[in-house]
């Protein structure tokens, strides 16, 4: 099986991820995208994030009428920082058979080379690049696949700001998530 990976934290999860999933894997014909929250984002450590389950909750919300994706909870259970060399050696030992495709924005790919071992990571796993606004002329040290989307500026760090102060946020993410958002009171100050 050819599966597509989507880490992240997802605090929230927003109709660009869904967007990027969609486009590359109709782009690269992929069977499945896993959609795996980060249990404890080891880059986000001075930043207060959302509790992964809530995350996950969100997550799951937002592709449950989608049978092209999945989620996973990998990296939750998985004690300590989250690293994604792990998670892709954790797959694959799973999964011998699979061929998997980690799929990140333009803003990500370029700071693949602070991940922690990430020559390693890159050398089992297909990285795809899906292209972020604002994003050009970019200096990457490694072969990737390129997928150009539907531009979308819309960020999870706007989001939450939206949801703090009370601001509509349809069509920005699933009617679902916002839901979840505002029955469990998220990003609220």
């Amino acid at each position: 099986m050819r599966i597509g990976i989507m880490g992240g934290t997802f605090d929230p999860i927003h109709i660009g991820h869904l967007i990027a999933a969609s486009e590359v894997h109709r782009a690269l014909k992929l069977d499945q995208v896993l959609f795996i929250p980060a249990g404890q984002p080891w880059q986000k450590a001075d930043y207060e994030v959302s509790p992964s389950a809530d995350r996950l909750a969100m997550v799951e919300l937002a592709v449950a009428h989608d049978d092209r994706f999945a989620t996973s909870d990998i990296e939750i259970r998985r004690e300590g920082a989250t690293y994604a060399v792990d998670t892709i050696e954790q797959l694959r030992a799973e999964n011998p058979d699979h061929e998997f495709f980690w799929i990140v924005g333009d803003d990500v790919l370029v700071r693949i080379p602070t991940w922690h071992d990430w020559k390693k990571f890159i050398e089992q796993v297909t990285v795809v690049a899906v292209n972020r606004a604002g994003s050009e002329n970019l200096d990457v040290l490694f072969e990737y696949e390129r997928i150009e989307m539907p531009e979308v500026r819309v960020s999870a760090t706007a989001l939450r700001e939206r949801f703090a102060h009370g601001d509509d946020c349809q069509y920005l993410v699933p009617d679902a998530v916002a839901e979840y958002v505002h029955a469990h009171g998220l990003y609220q100050s």
